[in-house]
């Protein structure tokens, strides 16, 4: 009688469960594994049925579960648990007890990808029990980047990989992740908002130089206007008042932190000033009236020269 393992996931997360799951078979003696080319539950049921057909230790991939429709409750007494020798991968988009009834139980092994937490804090505590697990040294700054510029899991988890393995052996910060995880758009995007922030007139025109010739100007209109809106709260907030904020706004640490440098860098006025300027070229833009280019310099310009 054959044991189902029923793996559940999108994208490069399902490819690495059934890779995994394929590694571990064959760990166990596995040695032939095949893809089910039938069109529902009953044919493949009537496979396993067939005498003679399978040998010791086979398996079988069955792609897009979910299209085989609602598991057939006459089959229940075909499924074993763990240890037979004939064990169905099968893989599902979505769910898979939508289409697998719960009565089941134990006899079928349920897989999914690594949950995330939606929390930054919790997330970045999740990333550094993974390269901890990982033997990977990293700054909880690093980590912090990392987990704002990676969204999917699997995604995050390659990186990670990728940085422990570019840092041999020694610590990964942030101008590593910077480097190898940022694209080269994100890079220079992160390059303008961070040195805006700071008040570094050459980073930010070197940045602006080359987003120029890669984004529009909206773009870059909304990526500022969000972080020194940012910058315009926290400034006039303390204590319990600027963790109300940072909930509230939905503020990132990473971007916090930048945002309070800000604050620090250019009197409150410059700041407020540059915020309305940034919304009205927005507006203007949207209605064909902008300046484009040449309003977004100017009015970075502007701030720039009013440093404290």
């Amino acid at each position: 009688m054959p044991h189902f393992i029923a793996l559940t996931g999108s994208g490069s997360t399902q490819r690495r469960l059934l890779s995994d799951s394929i590694g571990e078979l064959r760990a166990k003696g596995f040695e032939s594994f095949e893809r089910f080319s039938g069109e529902s539950w009953q044919d493949l049921l009537d496979i396993s049925r067939t005498g003679g057909l399978f040998e010791d230790r086979r398996a079988v991939v069955v792609e897009s579960a979910d299209e085989l429709g609602p598991f057939p409750e006459e089959f229940f007494g075909d499924v074993t648990g763990a240890g037979s020798s004939v064990v169905y991968l099968l893989v599902f988009d979505e769910d898979p007890f939508k289409t697998l009834p719960p009565g089941l139980g134990g006899r079928i092994s349920i897989r999914k990808p690594p949950r995330i937490p939606y929390w930054m804090d919790s997330r970045v505590q999740w990333l550094e029990r993974e390269a901890r697990s990982r033997r990977i040294k990293a700054t909880q700054k690093a980590l912090y980047l990392l987990a704002e510029c990676v969204e999917d899991p699997e995604e995050m988890s390659g990186e990670l990989d990728k940085l422990g393995l570019a840092s041999g052996g020694a610590t990964v910060d942030e101008d590593m992740v910077r480097a190898l995880t940022v694209d080269e758009g994100g890079r220079q995007m992160l390059a303008l908002l961070d040195g805006i922030c700071r008040g570094e007139t050459g980073t930010v025109l070197e940045a602006l130089a080359s987003l120029r010739k890669r984004e529009e100007p909206l773009k870059i209109l909304s990526a500022l206007h969000k972080r020194m809106r940012f910058a315009m709260y926290l400034s006039k907030a303390q204590g319990d008042l600027r963790k109300a904020a940072e909930t509230a706004l939905e503020i990132k640490p990473y971007q916090g932190r930048v945002a309070l440098e800000a604050a620090r860098t250019f009197p409150p006025g410059a700041i407020r000033d540059f915020v309305l300027g940034m919304a009205r070229e927005s507006a203007l833009g949207k209605s064909g009236l902008g300046s484009g280019w040449d309003g977004l310099e100017l009015e970075i310009l502007r701030l720039l020269a009013s440093r404290k």
